[in-house]
């Protein structure tokens, strides 16, 4: 039996104080143990498939495939498999630790949750389950969605995660039962929301539910009342749930995801892990009198991380608590680096110093001093990914934290993003919600900070696994300097690659976001791939110079890269909508311009079409209808003229033109008929002319200007207004004829180039309104 065995291949399996093998409660169709990896140096997960029995070949080999493919997949909502081997006849995989509590648990100790964040839970979910659907499909054919574990991401969000992959069960290929996992998941729903689990109730009898969107709520009633009939598509039920979400808030603040998950007091889980590794003994009877715990509701939080006061020195202090010899040997890593006496704090400012190790045969405490900031998980854990321009600001005082280390004697340090602490701000009860508000800004408008690594190790260093796996191969005597250096380089590569990705990524194939540039994100992901290779990474500075070098080369022209999904040369961009005005006027000696093709017209809405976009049209159409609208109005209101005045007069004099005639289109008539409000006499007024009619130009469309109203002083209106005769009535009707302006021939443009003519451009003519009319008598 694997209980008799303190060995499972290069595995150890950790004893309580009563000597028995350290369960841990997962699948029922597997045997799962806490062991300790000897070559990884980290605390895992033993997974036993079938309960610890032999498979067989078919299922062995099935098994297998299925385990290695999980090998890639890098989520938070789902397990992470290390390692996969074969022992005896039995096959085993190893995963991380994964803390926090089952869900029924969860809900029946705390009760149902509210619908946000039930439908954030669930929707983070199923985001994550995509990815899996689209990369490994055939991952997701036995993999259980209703018995899920409720955790805490870097302890401050709430999260479900997936612990069983059902790999003991038979493949059934890239078939994938939908309707199955749809039906789990909506289970998994109900529990959140009502509080209990599904029993065959009528869900309309919960007024939670009957709340819902009509989408949500249809799928969720078919799939527990009708599991036959289960809707098939994993993307309609989160479609539903975003819905459902949205519905619940109505700015985009309250639209983050994250901002309902955010872990306060009722909503902690339990931590299983400190259950199973301190017996259920309270972490106050652990520490003694040495120690005063500083927040008692930190101690569920941070189970192996206890934020505390030195009883002797009142110093605030963190408390690492390290697990005992049963759990993992005191040879097999060391607490604290032999040579950290060199260490000097004005010369390294970048490590991280410990300030006591207390050991006892149960338990070791270390202590390091406690300073205002946060990890940069936590920071990775609120923006996912990081822009170039931040991890440069970053990498370039990780690297100054290494050669500090070096210095030391420290020639090895885990970069993994939990041992690095950024010092910023100041304690006091406002630090959370500063360090919140920084989170927020880019890491370039920070005000100054200060990187720490930590060259010591932790419980979470012992369960974390490690970013890129130390060189096992055998060197000559002498040549571990060359070893140790090459680790450094191939954690600084890969560190930077995390912080660029994020920790969203399948089959080991890096995803960037859009803001990365192509010649960056190319760069980064041919270097992490060198770097999984043993002395092939480059050193840090040879690093950083070419990153930077691939941001300073990139194009500037992301808007346009953005539109129409290609780069447009910047000189074509400056002289898109260049168009002459005197193109007509050049010679026929001179060089011609640019033919049409030549320049590309950036219309990013045309979708790479020949002719004029639809909004062109449309634009013209309106336009025309415009005019029509104008032109009947004005036939069948003549005599209404609206003329705003200071006054606050709303009908003006009414004019009336005569029919233009002109060599040149321009009205030549010197007299025009006029009536004013309360005369209806017409009387005779006199327009200056030009000497020369202004020219227009044929590429530009002008509406004609009324003519200016000038009366002569002598002109005295009689008390007797005359009447319109026929002819004055005829003009009246007849429409305004506006037509095309002639343009001065080609050879008058040579006389007025070599100066024969004169050119002379008459003065517009001065508009009178209606206060400057002369008024009737009374």
């Amino acid at each position: 039996m694997v209980e008799e065995l303190p060995q499972f291949g290069n595995l150890t399996i950790a004893h309580s104080a009563d000597g028995r093998p350290v369960h841990i409660s997962r699948s029922t169709d597997e045997l799962v143990f806490l062991a300790f990896d000897k070559q990884t140096k980290r605390l895992v997960e033993l997974h036993v498939l079938g309960g610890g029995t032999v498979l067989d070949a078919v299922a062995k080999k099935s098994a297998i495939e299925r385990a290695r493919m999980a090998e890639g997949m890098r989520t938070q909502s789902c397990m992470r498999i290390l390692d996969t081997g074969e022992d005896n006849g039995m096959v085993y995989y190893t995963s991380i630790l994964n803390d926090g509590e089952f869900i029924a648990d969860y809900i029946s100790r705390r009760g149902a949750l509210s619908p946000s964040t039930a439908f954030a839970l669930v929707y983070q979910l199923l985001d994550d389950l995509m990815l899996i659907k689209a990369s490994c499909p055939r991952l997701l054919g036995r993999v259980r969605l209703n018995k899920l574990l409720v955790g805490m991401l870097e302890d401050t969000f709430l999260q479900l995660r997936v612990y069983d992959y059902g790999l003991s069960k038979a493949d059934e290929g890239d078939v994938i039962d939908s309707a199955r996992l749809v039906t789990e998941l909506c289970q998994a729903l109900f529990l959140m929301l009502t509080g209990k689990a599904f029993s065959g109730e009528n869900p309309d009898r919960f007024p939670t539910l009957t709340q819902l969107p009509v989408g949500l709520r249809t799928t969720l009633r078919t799939s527990l009342m009708d599991t036959s009939n289960a809707p098939a598509s994993l993307e309609k039920l989160r479609d539903d749930v975003r819905e459902a979400f949205s519905s619940l808030t109505s700015s985009s603040q309250g639209r983050n995801l994250r901002k309902h998950l955010v872990v306060i007091g009722p909503l902690q889980p339990v931590s299983q892990l400190q259950d199973i590794l301190l017996e259920k003994m309270p972490v106050q009877s652990i520490l003694g009198n040495r120690f005063r715990v500083d927040d008692v509701n930190q101690i569920r939080c941070y189970p192996f991380s206890v934020p505390a006061v030195n009883a002797k020195t009142n110093q605030p202090v963190t408390v690492h608590m390290l697990p005992p010899s049963r759990i993992v040997e005191k040879t097999s890593y060391d607490a604290v680096p032999l040579q950290m006496w060199r260490f000097n704090q004005d010369r390294h400012p970048n490590v991280l110093r410990s300030l006591s190790l207390w050991e006892s045969p149960d338990w070791s405490f270390l202590t390091e001093e406690r300073e205002p900031g946060f990890t940069l998980s936590r920071l990775m854990a609120e923006r996912v990914a990081l822009n170039p321009n931040e991890i440069i600001v970053i990498m370039k005082q990780v690297r100054a934290g290494l050669e500090q280390a070096v210095e030391c004697g420290v020639a090895q340090i885990d970069l993994h993003p939990s041992n690095i602490l950024l010092r910023v701000g100041k304690n006091g009860p406002t630090a959370a919600r500063e360090h919140e508000r920084l989170m927020q800004k880019r890491i370039d408008a920070w005000p100054p900070f200060t990187l720490k690594l930590r060259p010591h190790f932790t419980m979470r260093s012992l369960y974390e696994p490690l970013l890129v796996e130390s060189n096992d191969m055998p060197l000559a005597v002498g040549a571990e300097h060359l070893s140790e250096r090459d680790f450094r380089h191939r954690s600084f590569v890969t560190l930077a690659a995390y912080l660029l990705a994020g920790e969203r990524h399948m089959g080991g194939k890096l995803q960037f976001s859009e803001v990365v540039p192509e010649a960056t994100a190319a760069y980064v992901r041919e270097v992490a791939e060198v770097s999984q290779i043993a002395g092939r990474a480059p050193s840090p500075t040879e690093f950083l110079e070419k990153f930077e070098a691939t941001l300073s080369g990139s194009p500037s022209v992301d808007l346009a890269t953005r539109l129409r999904g290609e780069s447009i040369p910047i000189e074509q961009m400056e002289s898109v909508g260049a168009v002459s005005d005197f193109e007509n006027e050049w010679s026929s000696d001179e060089p011609t311009k640019a033919s049409s093709s030549d320049v590309r017209e950036f219309r990013p809405y045309s979708n790479r079409r020949e002719g004029l976009p639809w909004i062109v049209y449309a634009a013209a159409a309106v336009i025309i209808l415009s005019f029509g609208a104008w032109w009947l109005l004005d036939r069948s209101e003549p005599q209404q003229a609206v003329v705003g005045s200071v006054s606050g007069q709303t009908e003006g004099p009414k004019v009336d033109f005569a029919k233009p005639v002109g060599t040149h289109g321009i009205a030549e008539s010197k007299k025009s008929v006029v009536t004013s409000p309360g005369n209806p006499k017409p009387y005779i007024a006199s327009q200056p002319m030009p000497e020369k009619p202004i020219q227009i130009s044929d590429t530009t469309l002008v509406k004609p200007t009324e003519p200016s109203i000038s009366p002569s002083l002598n002109d005295k209106p009689s008390t007797t207004p005359p009447q319109p005769t026929e002819t004055q009535k005829q003009a009246e009707k007849e429409p305004v004829i506006i037509r095309k302006a002639i343009l001065p021939t080609a050879e008058e443009i040579e006389r007025m180039k070599q100066g024969l003519v004169k050119r002379h451009v008459g003065s517009l003519p001065v508009t009178n309104t209606a206060s400057d009319l002369p008024r009737p008598p009374l």
